[in-house]
């Protein structure tokens, strides 16, 4: 009984870490797979032209932006994830005629927003780990 008295707190904090770890990989992949989509749509719309020079327009930004958050182009439906809102995602282009999407999503804890310390009094507070996706794609 000692044991497993002693036992079952690192247990849990154990299997709680790998909840959480596996959790945030999961965001993680979703944030970077729809980021990825909406450069390869940003790359495939921002030639002007015959120019072959680099140029993205309102409403394509709008449109990748949203296809980062939504999935799909129009902004219909919920986020993908949990406060993942249009203001968290950077559209850009640089001077190789290359465009960018950028995305810092703040993660999103089981407890919200804090992970309980069993060894100890208080908790851990998630709310500074922040998911960082950048992609970028040569344009079309």
């Amino acid at each position: 009984m000692v044991e497993f008295v002693i036992g079952t707190p690192i247990l849990l904090l154990l299997l709680y870490c790998i909840v959480e770890l596996g959790r945030a990989f999961v965001q993680f992949s979703q944030l970077a797979d729809a980021a990825r989509d909406a450069d390869r749509y940003l790359a495939s719309k921002a030639i002007l032209g015959g120019t072959g020079l680099v140029s993205i327009s309102g409403n394509d930004s709008s449109a990748a932006k949203n296809l980062v958050v939504y999935g799909n182009a129009g902004g219909a439906g919920s986020p993908l994830l949990p406060g993942l809102s249009v203001g968290q995602v950077t559209v850009g282009n640089d001077a190789s005629n290359n465009v960018f999407i950028s995305v810092s999503y703040p993660y999103q804890s089981l407890l919200g927003g804090t992970i309980p310390v069993f060894y100890a009094s208080g908790s851990i507070n998630t709310g500074a780990l922040t998911l960082k996706v950048y992609t970028t794609m040569r344009a079309l």
